[in-house]
């Protein structure tokens, strides 16, 4: 009986090497793949954190100022919303893991399934995975490498946002606390991704769903901050089990088994379905379009059906962090209250003008920096056209290069133009829902809208015409995006020089309407647009398709 025992389980293990044949290859081609944007993503959740802490240090250094805080911003609804409660103001630590904790907990949980489902399903979309299956590789060797890469990074991640509270207060019982709070919400996030990669047909719609997860924990988490009555809300996701862990207070980590749990589930389910589903088939597609359609006689109405569920899901995010905004805009007086040093700095550099009115400037300028990621994803869905085959199919018709590339570049800038739009009008509607007015913030969102579209052009000219260059570096266009946010509305939070700023087109937006608008500028700013389009549009007819 025993040797029968034994021979079951050698039998087992067997099968569980092959099924994950070869595993450390894929581990290690995923770490490569991921070599650029994985490090830019760390890079950023540091700096992030750093920049928090360096204002919350400079802003609330008495203990009266923290208890003010606690009392005003800490109590408001909207801010408990947005950021949850304030529960603990001493040390530093506390207040900079309440002022960026969940949002970013949240940010990371939204990267990590990016980057599951990009090792996955984005993989196999692209017929890889098959490549890859077609030699000694065993099944479930794809998903377990995808899932070991982005455990890794979430790892990093959370490493970092708990070693940088150290130096501002915090014990060894706190960082493991906040540490925890970041990668059990990262694992649950990849559990989540791996079981929208198996059972959605395409990226897009894997991507969505498991992001969509992850934020509307978050929704769910606000809404128990906001209203006591909703408190158990947080106890359905792992945005609000991540909370329940208290760092700085309980410190208690059982929440934080709840999200493994999600993780060891995902992970089994996923296995389960890739061992038995068909490469390339999932239960969620795409709803295909007719075998023919006399409503796509040209180019450029073929470019708009292709690019419209993109947009619509760009437009979709923004809205809804627009109005949480804005709902939060009417309330942002309250974080002056008792700092007479910082309400006389704010007097001096805005003059008239109210807190509220430069906290709208400021979160429109990094909704236009949003917006203008949307021609980098735009950039991508070409390149990922030309490299199906099916850009040189529409190019053997009639239609000539410079028209096809023209044509992405206006639906890039009219798309880039309407998220503006919709970023201006749902915070609007926020800041008119929580009764800070109607006429004046529109015509304040107006006017910062119109005034961001220029720069947010600039950045969608330079990503379509690193697309025209090369194929491959459409994806440089993500670190533009980065630069132009670091060194353009983040500037100043890193004491960066001038002409370090300068290069952010961001940086040369009127503070409109605190200060007058200026023509030259925007003038100047559209012109460089122009000559990013004009380079991209004469070097795509002549470079090689495919």
């Amino acid at each position: 009986m025993t040797a029968g025992t034994a021979g079951v389980a050698g039998v087992r293990a067997s099968v569980v090497s092959h099924q994950l044949a070869h595993v450390g290859v894929l581990v290690r081609l995923g770490l490569r793949r991921e070599r650029i944007l994985a490090p830019i993503t760390v890079v950023l959740f540091v700096l992030i954190n750093v920049s928090t802490a360096q204002a919350i240090s400079g802003m609330y250094e008495t203990p009266q100022q923290r208890l003010s805080l606690q009392a005003g911003p800490g109590a408001n609804p909207a801010f408990r919303f947005l950021l949850g409660e304030l529960t603990h103001v001493e040390p530093t630590a506390a207040l900079v893991s309440w002022r960026a904790g969940l949002f970013l907990i949240a940010a990371l949980g939204v990267c990590a399934a990016m980057m599951t489902v990009r090792q996955t399903r984005k993989e196999e979309e692209l017929g890889r995975t098959e490549l890859v299956r077609a030699a000694a590789v065993g099944p479930l060797a794809p998903a377990a490498a995808a899932a070991a890469v982005a455990t890794l990074f979430v790892g990093i991640v959370s490493v970092a946002m708990a070693v940088i509270l150290l130096p501002l207060g915090a014990d060894a019982g706190d960082a493991v606390a906040v540490f925890a709070q970041y990668a059990s919400t990262g694992l649950a996030a990849i559990g989540v991704a791996l079981v929208a990669a198996q059972i959605a047909t395409t990226s897009h719609i894997a991507n969505l769903t498991a992001s969509s997860v992850v934020l509307l924990g978050y929704l769910l988490r606000g809404a128990a901050d906001a209203t006591d009555d909703w408190a158990w809300l947080r106890w359905t996701n792992p945005i609000g089990w991540a909370e329940q862990i208290d760092p700085f207070g309980n410190n208690d980590l059982l929440p934080a088994v709840l999200s493994v749990a999600v993780f060891v589930g995902g992970t089994a389910i996923a296995g389960r379905v890739a061992v038995h589903r068909d490469l390339g088939a999932g239960l969620i597609a795409q709803r295909r379009g007719p075998a023919a359609s006399s409503r796509l006689p040209r180019v450029e109405s073929l470019a708009v059906r292709l690019s419209r569920s993109l947009l619509l899901a760009w437009a979709a995010g923004i809205f809804v962090y627009a109005l949480i905004i804005g709902f939060m805009q009417p309330s942002v007086a309250d974080l002056a209250q008792g700092n007479e040093q910082f309400d006389q700095v704010m007097r001096a550099a805005l003059g008239d003008a109210t807190l509220s009115t430069l906290f709208g400037m400021t979160m429109l300028g990094f909704l236009a920096v949003a917006a203008s990621a949307w021609g980098v994803n735009l950039a991508e869905r070409l390149r990922a056209e030309e490299s199906a085959g099916r850009a040189e199919v529409v190019l053997t018709t009639p239609t000539a290069r410079g028209r096809y590339f023209l044509t992405y570049t206006v639906i890039g800038a009219v798309g880039g133009v309407t998220l503006v739009i919709v970023a201006a009008a749902g915070m609007v509607l926020g800041s008119g829902i929580a009764g800070g007015g109607w006429s004046r913030a529109a015509t304040n969102a107006a006017q910062t809208g119109a005034v961001q579209v220029p720069a947010m052009l600039v950045v969608v000219a330079i990503a379509l015409a690193l697309y025209a260059i090369r194929p491959s570096l459409a994806h440089v266009g993500w670190v533009v995006v980065v630069g132009a946010l670091l060194l353009g509305p983040l500037s100043g939070m890193f004491d960066l020089p001038q002409w370090a700023a300068d290069l952010s087109p961001f940086t040369h937006t009127p503070l409109v309407p605190v200060d007058p608008m200026r023509a030259t500028p925007i003038v100047v700013l559209i012109g460089v647009a122009a000559l990013f389009v004009t380079t991209g549009w004469a070097i795509f007819r002549r470079r090689q398709i495919g």
